[in-house]
């Protein structure tokens, strides 16, 4: 039994974001003086919003942060998509999009381990993967937030 390769489908039915509409939206506010029309950060907002649920990025709690941090960025980079270039808009959008969740969880690493040096220095438990990282060993318990006892 031979497979037979299935037809390219036409319909954009289930599409939240097309490159048509992308299209027409920059073009029209790229005429209106460079100005960011609420149905383009609408766009934008779905296209980080839904990139966000992806596997690589669905997992972290602060999720709903790296989507507003996304947002702030595309809106301010809005502009910086040329026409004549590509016809990709959404491809262009969402590889933002992918940098900025990228850029918030390297800021976010940065904010952890300051936390955990902290708790190291206060001779508290930092977290697993600080400790696997600096092969720094605590005891099991943690003493430093203990508050002592009246026969001490």
């Amino acid at each position: 039994m031979a497979t037979t390769k299935r037809a390219k489908s036409t319909t954009t039915r289930g599409h939240y974001v097309t490159n048509a509409q992308l299209l027409e939206a920059i073009a029209a506010d790229k005429a209106n003086n460079n100005t960011l029309s609420p149905k383009l950060a609408g766009y934008l907002h779905k296209i980080a919003e839904r990139y966000s649920f992806s596997s690589s990025f669905g997992g972290y709690s602060f999720r709903e942060d790296m989507v507003s941090f996304a947002v702030v960025n595309l809106c301010a980079n809005w502009y910086k998509f040329d026409p004549e270039k590509s016809d990709n808009p959404f491809a262009f959008y969402t590889t933002a999009a992918y940098r900025s969740f990228l850029q918030y969880l390297a800021d976010e690493k940065k904010q952890r381990d300051i936390r955990d040096q902290m708790l190291v220095e206060a001779g508290a438990n930092p977290s697993f993967s600080y400790q696997d990282r600096n092969k720094t060993s605590q005891t099991s318990d943690d003493t430093a937030f203990r508050t002592p006892s009246k026969e001490e």
